[in-house]
């Protein structure tokens, strides 16, 4: 069979003609829901029948599930689209992804033309369309515990163990401190200070693995110092951050830190039964599948399974189903070209593109900037938020990283880096609004944080001539693909060497 051909810069041309065709699938199954809609598919109460009766249950199932459907796609179509936009900006697809849900919210669209929620996000469809972002942000978080490597903490050296600490200590204490300048305007009615301030700590310090995997990545960082040790580090924080998180949920569940305490606990002794006794045995069941050469679709079940079975478990403590399905991550193996990965990549490829645009579109129906822009204290309220999330992150780190020997422009590359926050920052959001740790004002001020955060990273490495030339293959400054384990080369290079050419 001939080849396809290739672009210049090494790619098959054929994926270049990949995402126009789903986005061109995906606007016919737009212009047929929207077609439906204006033929008459019965809603919820509606008259719906011919003779003006009420429309028959199994009518009433497949209106439901044309426009579930038809949501599908046309959301996939946009974050598609806003997808390549960002990229061809210099930014994480990813970032595309999140605007493109913000702006199919009160914030923009659904503020010019309201008729649009009916096809993005229709009320008839909410509680499916619901249930669907809630397992996209699951199954979003089993994959987030597979891809992270414990291994990395472990060699950790001493000055990656410092930057680590120093980059959620910080900001963990201002966030906490601020917490007494914006409870008035962010704190849900009815919690008490003390969750509000951890949940807030919590906020401030969170650093975005999966983004930031893909910022190091084209930014021609993933195998130079400087990218290995904020993988690392942002590796450590995210570890003290979901800690965090689950205790602010405990306790304000519980009402109080010492009525917080049995909940903490458990969870604590589950992850560590979990991560002891579960993880070598799922380990065990996949040397047993490769043996018996154990189907994909079999595959796709148990990792299914397991990751809404421990959901569902830590749900049931009392800290959040996410929880759960990052620690089952966390037991998976993830060795490149077996089977296994192969069926957890094909799964969090799927989710990416289908499921998890659904969930920003779901964040971004209940964000209204014209909220905010209108009320004096909340925009008070937010300029605080974000010049103590942005301080907190780029002092803490570099000055840390600096005391303990790196330059000044490597120390604020790495603070820069740490600062990005993504997904995992709305994820954390959305976790706390649902907990009713903050109210609306404050998911709405913080999910703009957390983008802007995120966007800045890409400039800022730029500004400080962080990024290496594009196209540049060669390693240079000591590194090689082979070269020692990315901590431990992270902790034992000098500061002169951890700057790219």
């Amino acid at each position: 069979m001939k080849e396809l051909p290739s672009s210049p810069a090494g790619t098959p041309a054929w994926r270049g003609i990949v995402y126009p065709l789903l986005i061109s699938a995906a606007a016919v199954g737009v212009l047929v829901a929207a077609l439906g809609f204006g033929l008459g598919v019965p809603d919820p109460g509606g008259t719906g029948g011919a003779g003006g009766g009420p429309p028959a249950a199994g009518n009433h199932a497949g209106g439901t599930v044309l426009r579930v459907v038809a949501a599908l796609a046309a959301v996939a179509a946009v974050a598609t689209a806003g997808g390549l936009l960002a990229r061809k900006l210099g930014q994480p697809p990813v970032i595309g992804e999140i605007a493109t849900g913000l702006l199919l919210g009160p914030s923009f669209l659904a503020g010019i033309l309201p008729g649009s929620t009916e096809l993005f996000h229709p009320a008839a469809a909410k509680p499916l369309l619901g249930l669907l972002a809630q397992v996209g942000l699951i199954l979003f978080m089993f994959a987030v515990g597979s891809e992270f490597d414990a291994s990395q903490l472990r060699r950790s050296g001493r000055v990656v163990a410092a930057v680590s600490q120093g980059s959620m200590i910080i900001p963990f204490v201002l966030g906490v401190l601020s917490a007494a300048l914006v409870y008035r305007e962010f704190a849900a009615g009815g919690i008490g200070f003390v969750p509000f301030a951890i949940f807030l700590g919590t906020a401030m310090s969170i650093t975005a693995f999966p983004v930031l995997a893909r910022i190091v990545q084209e930014s021609g960082l993933a195998r130079h110092p400087l990218g290995t040790m904020a993988m690392t580090c942002a590796a450590a924080c995210d570890v003290i951050a979901w800690g965090a998180l689950a205790t602010a949920m405990a306790v304000a569940t519980a009402g109080s830190v010492w009525g917080a305490g049995g909940t903490v606990l458990l969870a604590a002794a589950f992850a560590a039964f979990a991560l002891i006794v579960g993880r070598p045995l799922v380990r065990a069941a996949d040397r047993w599948a490769d043996r018996a050469r154990v189907s994909s679709a079999a595959r796709l079940l148990a990792l299914l399974l397991l990751a809404f079975s421990l959901a569902w478990v830590t749900d049931l403590i009392g800290v959040h189903s996410i929880f759960g399905a990052f620690l089952a991550g966390m037991l998976v193996p993830h060795r490149p070209g077996t089977a296994l990965t192969t069926v957890q990549t094909r799964l969090d490829s799927v989710n990416r593109r289908l499921l998890l645009p659904m969930f920003f579109v779901s964040v971004g129906m209940t964000v209204d900037l014209t909220q905010v822009t209108g009320h004096a204290g909340l925009l008070l309220a937010g300029v605080v938020a974000v010049v103590t999330a942005v301080a907190g992150k780029l002092a803490g780190t570099a000055v840390t990283a600096r005391t303990a020997g790196l330059s000044w422009r490597t120390s604020l590359g790495l603070g820069v880096l740490l600062n990005a926050r993504g997904v995992t920052e709305i994820v954390v959001l959305r976790a706390g609004l649902d907990a009713g740790l903050i109210n609306q004002n404050a998911f709405t001020v913080l999910v703009v944080m957390a983008v802007l955060t995120t966007v800045m990273t890409g400039p800022a490495l730029q500004l400080l001539k962080l990024t290496r030339r594009p196209g540049a293959g060669t390693v240079h400054e000591g590194t090689t693909p082979s070269s020692p384990p990315a901590a431990e080369s992270a902790a034992a290079t000098p500061a002169k060497e951890m700057e790219p050419a």
